[in-house]
């Protein structure tokens, strides 16, 4: 019984993809042609959300590619997310962050909520040995 269920659990765990194959194969590619230079010139960030178009008051994902000046990706950055609605005065729904890096200088941001429809800004703000910078990104939902 425990050599079936050992071969059972060998089978299993040889049928799933590895991590990097999950992370490829789930999560939207920001296109680089798209990238946007940071307030003082220290990146080049592109994004890309899991919804298509973005939908009020559904939890998703982006992924933000963060390139360094010359263009190499950045590898090992600390990205950390804020905004809101300016002409309402408040922040984000929720707490978005960088949970995971992708590679190639790609970071999966999870916990994105937009809750009402109108001028919104998320600002992705980068710390890495190149310095501290930040992309505001104006979105109208």
């Amino acid at each position: 019984m425990n050599a079936l269920l050992a071969l059972l659990l060998l089978a299993l765990s040889a049928a799933q993809p590895s991590a990097s194959t999950f992370a490829e194969a789930a999560w939207p590619t920001p296109d680089p042609a798209s990238a946007q230079t940071t307030r003082l010139g220290r990146y080049r960030i592109s994004y890309a959300p899991s919804l298509q178009p973005i939908e009020i008051n559904r939890i998703h994902a982006w992924v933000a590619q963060v390139m360094d000046a010359d263009g190499n990706p950045v590898a090992g950055a600390t990205i950390s997310i804020t905004g809101g609605m300016p002409d309402h005065d408040h922040g984000l729904p929720t707490a978005p962050r960088a949970t995971t890096y992708l590679g190639e200088g790609r970071y999966l941001i999870e916990g994105m909520r937009f809750h009402m429809g109108g001028a919104w800004e998320v600002v992705l703000n980068v710390k890495s040995g190149a310095g501290d910078d930040a992309l505001s990104i104006p979105l109208d939902l």
